[in-house]
């Protein structure tokens, strides 16, 4: 599926594990590396089946190498690895905050791919958003939607500051509802569910909400108006979110969001700039 010799992946936390699962339950027809430098993650990693797991990294000849360490220490890491990329390894990172020109410039690498994968990829539900430049080639773009395609659904976009908004609507989003989802939990065990049933009510009415937002091709909006009924239950509740400016709030959460991943950018620019 990937045509690439190797996919190495660098890190294997929260994001490079998510990536991990998605890949190895898909069975990409490629040896899959993760290089990790903690020796406990090292141990917890080894225990998945199909994963070659290694303390340093090595690039060679054909490898495709996917970038998910934390943003701050990508710094340290180009300056201690730069001499194994090429002009023409391709690289897909899957960093917050940094733009491609930034990781292609401390690698000395044109064929980077800037993408906002998500935790839900490690059960094949993942939405990721990704920019390619035009100085990418095919290959390398095919190869980085290819396997984003693996752990779910991608999203290419021709302007990079959409990432930074992706970020906080992809990234960030599954943290922001699962946030909400707790407050469904909360409400069933004060009223006598078991933490059991709540978690499953909760689950399953946001899943299934999704599916058919998804699946009636209906604005969010109108399904909403659909379930209130006058002086009803449910427009009681909408009342109350409107009272509590929940709307705005959400929104202002993704502002935020977005406006932190572009002061990350400008700050690992500058960074790599003076590096």
């Amino acid at each position: 599926m990937i045509a690439a010799t190797r996919v190495v992946i660098v890190g294997g936390g929260h994001m490079g594990l998510a990536i991990i699962r998605g890949l190895l339950g898909r069975r990409p027809g490629r040896e899959v590396v993760v290089v990790e430098c903690s020796a406990a993650r090292r141990k917890l990693l080894a225990d998945l089946d199909g994963l070659t797991v290694a303390p340093h990294l090595e690039v060679a000849d054909g490898d495709f190498v996917v970038l998910a360490i934390p943003p701050q220490v990508f710094g340290d890491f180009a300056k201690a690895e730069r001499h194994l990329f090429t002009p023409q390894t391709p690289v897909l990172s899957v960093m917050a905050g940094l733009t491609a020109d930034s990781i292609a410039r401390a690698l000395g690498t044109s064929q980077v791919v800037r993408s906002i994968p998500n935790t839900p990829s490690e059960v094949f539900e993942g939405m990721s958003v990704y920019y390619a430049g035009p100085q990418v080639s095919q290959e390398t773009t095919e190869q980085a939607e290819a396997l984003l395609k693996v752990i779910g659904r991608s999203l290419r976009v021709d302007d990079e500051e959409l990432v930074d908004d992706a970020t906080a609507i992809c990234g960030g989003g599954p943290a922001f509802v699962s946030y909400i989802v707790d407050a469904f939990c909360q409400f069933a065990t004060t009223c006598g569910f078991s933490e059991a049933a709540g978690r499953e009510m909760a689950v399953q009415v946001f899943g299934g909400t999704a599916a058919l937002i998804e699946q009636s091709g209906k604005p969010p909006m109108q399904l909403c108006r659909e379930v209130m009924t006058p002086n009803g239950t449910t427009e009681r509740g909408i009342t109350a979110f409107d009272a509590a400016e929940l709307k705005s709030s959400i929104l202002a959460a993704l502002v935020a969001s977005a406006q932190r991943s572009r002061e990350l950018a400008r700050h690992h620019q500058r960074e790599c700039t003076v590096g």
